[in-house]
């Protein structure tokens, strides 16, 4: 018998069995209030083949929050790629499992919702969160509730599309599922996307950028993907628009409530008569050749008012971790750029650099020893020997034995001994002072090695056109 897979995403502890004719691959995750200020906001505790473990931070479970809250979207990706699922079934609307099912959608694969009370009262959510919600439920192929006072806790209208059914009857419908047509497990760029990017945590790092705009009053983000900075940008209140080719890529960003038509970047800055006064390209020139990246940045300039922004933001070619680890895990780039070649292409077209994180953090090269330096030996100290002993013993020498003291012979020889001792440790003192003057030089060089890898992964240019 063929047995069909189920990815069911839910959380640690849930125990409903499905149909013996589907094999049952599990993410269970559980909220946690501790977790590394990393950026991360999701860990794998443990996987093997029935299954992973996640940890979640807690503050995954609102709504509210934008790519902020997709802590579950990368390790759901990826877990469709192990167990390649004809159906996937979510446990549990809370933040984190909210765009599950638009991901699910996006890879086209069909997806059932096990639909429990809001996490926090939906008159509360703003209106961009709402239709991230009601986006997301509508790509189900089946809601079912364990309770009509749960259902009743949920927008009708965001319902009425659904086949709506009793939590309790999961196995029969995954059942009726077995006959649908499986879905076609195929790569392409998108699957790249959401399975090597973690959305939380490209919040963080492009959330600083939005300062470069903040004068703006209308921003446009070039090959804007999934919409990240414009949901940054929105959430800062800056009037900001997007473009992304992929039809589906666009359509879940709009999903989340941006502003993103589908179109190739460059067909639509050559076609298009709009003006901004701020242009956000963001890791786009590392895709392209010499000749389309010139070409690009005339557009660009082109589509700039007098005065206006434009941020650059790509791969830094110097950065050791970027040429190892980074770059060539995309399978689109095509090489890497220096900012300074960019810098001169961009001036060539009116385009001034005003700020560079290149010349905030400088690149300093240190030396590269063939061997470590060296460290001198401390010779050890001597054992404290006890005295000599004296053989003849007079009666002095005798009763102050007697007594508990010390006569001046054995005074003498106790002084002699302890000014050897007190001699050595001084010799000692001298040797671990060049010894640490030594091991300190050793680590100022290791660590002028280790700032070669702490450069920044990439470059952000700010360049301004002349208003002339």
């Amino acid at each position: 018998m063929n047995r069909h897979h189920v990815l069911m995403v839910a959380p640690v502890g849930w125990t409903q069995p499905v149909p013996g004719e589907w094999q049952e691959y599990t993410l269970a995750s559980q909220f946690v209030d501790h977790f590394p200020p990393d950026g991360f906001s999701a860990w794998r505790l443990a996987s093997d083949v029935t299954g992973e473990s996640v940890e979640i931070a807690a503050g995954a479970r609102c709504y509210a929050g934008g790519f902020a809250q997709h802590a579950l979207n990368r390790f759901f990706s990826q877990a469709v790629l192990r167990c390649r699922p004809n159906v996937v079934v979510v446990v549990g609307l809370v933040g984190c499992t909210v765009d599950l099912l638009r991901v699910a959608n996006l890879l086209e694969i069909p997806s059932v919702l096990i639909l429990d009370a809001p996490s926090e009262p939906i008159e509360s959510l703003d209106a961009s969160t709402l239709a991230w919600l009601e986006s997301s439920l509508s790509y189900c192929r089946h809601i079912l509730t364990r309770s009509d006072e749960e259902r009743a806790l949920w927008p009708v209208e965001w319902l009425r599309d659904c086949e709506l059914g009793d939590a309790s009857n999961l196995g029969a419908v995954l059942t009726a599922m077995v006959e649908a047509s499986a879905p076609v497990h195929r790569y392409d760029y998108s699957i790249y996307e959401f399975s090597q990017r973690d959305h939380p945590l490209l919040v963080n790092m492009q959330r600083g950028d939005t300062r470069h705009f903040a004068d703006c009053g209308s921003v446009l983000d070039i090959a804007c993907g999934v919409g990240i900075f414009l949901d940054c940008l929105q959430q800062q209140g800056i009037n900001a628009q997007g473009v992304e080719r992929d039809p589906r890529v666009a359509e879940y960003a709009r999903g989340m409530g941006l502003n993103v038509a589908t179109d190739d970047a460059l067909a639509f800055l050559s076609k298009s008569s709009a003006r901004f006064d701020g242009i956000y390209c963001s890791h786009f020139i590392e895709h392209l050749p010499t000749e389309a990246v010139q070409e690009l940045l005339q557009l660009l300039a082109n589509r700039l008012e007098a005065g206006g922004v434009l941020v650059l933001v790509f791969p830094d070619p110097e950065s050791i971790r970027s040429q190892l680890l980074g770059f060539w895990r995309d399978p689109e780039h095509v090489r890497f750029y220096h900012p300074e070649l960019v810098t001169t292409m961009a001036a060539t077209l009116g385009l001034e650099l005003e700020w560079s994180s290149y010349d905030e953090q400088p690149h300093r090269v240190g030396p590269f020893p063939d061997i470590p330096l060296p460290v001198d030996q401390i010779d050890p100290l001597p054992a404290l020997a006890e005295p000599p002993v004296i053989r003849v013993e007079g009666f002095k020498e005798k009763l102050l034995r007697k007594l508990g003291l010390v006569s001046e012979t054995r005074l003498q020889q106790l002084q002699t001994q302890m000014l050897a001792w007190s001699n050595a440790v001084v010799a000692q003192s001298r040797q671990q002072a060049v010894a640490r003057q030594q091991l300190e030089q050793r680590t100022d060089a290791l660590w002028d090695i280790n700032q070669t890898w702490a450069w920044n992964d990439n470059v952000t240019l700010k360049l301004r056109k002349s208003a002339g």
